[in-house]
């Protein structure tokens, strides 16, 4: 999700738990409201092969990929833990976005400091100018980590053009804003470059035949960060639920060393999950087409890919496609406890959205609102 009037269209779920029911159709031209206030290329290949037997039909393409991320590693500044939880003291990285995170506000409701914010620049002016992280913008003074989601391109481009070269310069523009005003922050900075494109509610939205495409301007822009802003994260960030792609969404993967984090943003809705119980179920699921669906498929997914799994994006919702629900809340702290660290699988960060603004407090925890169940149990399983 994004800071716009968020109305995700998703394909109903296949997995353990039954009933889930369809999503309402998500409108078009949808706009971040915060990011705007406030080459070397690859071989992958649709539905390429992964693993060992992969690796052995291709050895040679494998052993240049190594040696080229050897050698940049070789050149780039060392990097701080990845694991930065010092703040909360929790066993991951404790993040909020939204009201009262700036002003402290919500640390002082919740009773415990954040490791992590996030913030949006979904379009190619708040990507490369970033208002937000600029002197007096909202988090112009936020030093610990970060994370940011960075639009791909804007409606009228697509990812054939964008592995051509033509977002080259679009790119390396917001990179070097971006480092401009992170690149001597101690905590570290996590890009979610083209975030939730497994989705079809943005003009980077993947359908399955532009995977290949997709995959090759991935690489571009991963040889970019790696030049521009070696010391960033690069997040492959998707939506639990996928719509438009019609296919299982690790066919995206866009190759070994192309990315430092796997992330999916997580709402209680479609499915809405009340109970413990529908939790605990829910965990294993996969989609109709076999992509994960629930948490452990994406901590699985992670894990096979060598990376930590975050969630930049989670919270609770009050509209008529879920509920006030503590239980899930309390499900997802033991959760997160049971899987935090910073290795392939386990649970670097989690963000939850606090955002009010154009959605009439649906997501909002704290202050207590339209949640008052969720807000308490929130305060209580997350808090100081």
């Amino acid at each position: 999700m994004t800071l716009d009037q968020h109305r995700p269209v998703s394909a109903p779920s296949t997995g353990p738990v039954a009933g889930s029911g369809t999503a309402p159709t998500r409108p078009p031209g949808r706009r971040a409201l915060l990011a705007c206030a406030a080459t070397a290329l690859g071989g992958a290949l649709v539905g390429a092969a992964t693993g060992p037997a992969a690796a052995a039909r291709r050895p040679t393409r494998r052993r240049r990929r190594v040696a080229t991320a050897r050698t940049v590693a070789a050149v780039s500044p060392a990097a701080p833990s990845l694991l930065q939880s010092a703040a909360s003291g929790l066993p991951f990285m404790l993040g909020a976005a939204g009201d009262g995170v700036a002003t402290g506000e919500y640390e002082r409701l919740l009773g415990r400091q954040l490791d992590l914010t996030a913030t949006w620049a979904d379009s190619t002016w708040s990507s490369t100018h970033l208002p937000v992280l600029q002197p007096g913008g909202e988090l112009a003074g936020w030093t610990r980590a970060l994370d940011v989601a960075v639009g791909a391109f804007g409606a009228g481009t697509t990812w054939a053009q964008a592995a051509s070269g033509a977002c080259d310069e679009l790119w390396t523009a917001s990179l070097r804003a971006l480092a401009a005003v992170r690149g001597s922050a101690p905590g570290t900075t996590f890009i979610r470059f083209a975030h939730e494109m497994n989705g079809n509610w943005y003009p980077w939205s993947v359908r399955a035949a532009e995977v290949g495409d997709f995959q090759r301007a991935w690489q571009r822009y991963r040889a970019l960060q790696r030049t521009l802003f070696p010391s960033a994260q690069l997040v492959f960030s998707l939506n639990h639920n996928t719509v438009g792609l019609d296919a299982d969404s690790s066919v995206l993967h866009p190759g070994p060393g192309q990315l430092d984090v796997l992330g999916v943003g997580y709402y209680n809705r479609y499915p809405y999950l009340a109970t413990a119980e529908d939790f605990a179920r829910w965990l294993p699921a996969h989609d109709r087409w076999g992509g994960p669906a629930g948490l452990d498929a994406f901590r699985d997914l992670a894990g096979r890919w060598g990376v930590p799994l975050a969630l930049p994006e989670w919270s609770v919702c009050a509209d008529s496609s879920g509920g006030d629900s503590p239980a899930f809340v309390t499900s997802l702290r033991a959760w997160l406890g049971t899987h935090a660290g910073a290795g392939p699988g386990q649970v670097l960060y989690a963000c939850q959205f606090n955002v009010s603004s154009g959605f009439g407090g649906a997501f909002t925890l704290l202050p207590s609102g339209r949640l008052p169940a969720s807000s308490a149990e929130f305060r209580r399983s997350f808090g100081g």
